[in-house]
């Protein structure tokens, strides 16, 4: 009978074509990427946390979300400058929203890889692991996702810092005083 339910809930039988995945991991949702042009893509998410534009200058990683086979949005942003022989990250924010209008397995995949902000920082720290990194920290919600991804404290307040490779400690001590001297990044 064509219209019976075994015919109308076949695998593929009236699926909208934009139907998110049933069931999906986080690398199969999120893309993190280098941009060029940070205020094209995440001025809108930046200036709603920051009141302001992103940074102009480089570099910028911005996380994607795709919510189904044609809808990518959107999730995350992080600028990163050079300083010294490391980097400096700030300015991270993720569209929070995005959580309530996915579907309960994308929550899922959310949670079990710690989040969008934590899947940016992870990969935002991969991809700079030739250096030391250092991010200004102003809440306590950023420093949990930062400790979740190998951040440290310093002797100077909101600053943390990720080491990548073996240095004295006197070493990282006045590389983490000149990174707080530049106040907020």
């Amino acid at each position: 009978m064509m219209g019976s339910p075994a015919h109308r809930h076949r695998a593929g039988a009236h699926q909208p074509v934009d139907a998110a995945p049933l069931a999906a991991s986080a690398e199969e949702l999120l893309r993190v990427e280098e941009v060029v042009d940070a205020k094209f893509l995440a001025g809108e998410l930046f200036a709603r946390k920051f009141h302001g534009p992103p940074p102009d200058f480089p570099t910028h990683y911005v996380c994607f979300y795709r919510m189904g086979p044609t809808e990518i949005c959107v999730a995350g942003y992080v600028h990163c400058s050079a300083f010294e022989a490391s980097y400096l990250c700030g300015g991270l924010v993720i569209d929070d929203r995005l959580y309530r209008r996915m579907p309960d397995q994308h929550r899922a995949a959310m949670r079990s890889c710690g989040g969008i902000a934590r899947y940016l920082m992870q990969a935002t720290c991969e991809r700079l692991a030739h250096a030391a990194i250092f991010a200004y920290v102003g809440d306590a919600r950023s420093e949990r996702v930062l400790r979740s991804v190998g951040f440290g404290a310093t002797d100077h307040g909101f600053v943390m810092a990720r080491w990548t490779r073996a240095l004295p400690e006197s070493a990282k001590g006045a590389l983490a005083a000149r990174v707080a001297s530049l106040g907020p990044f």
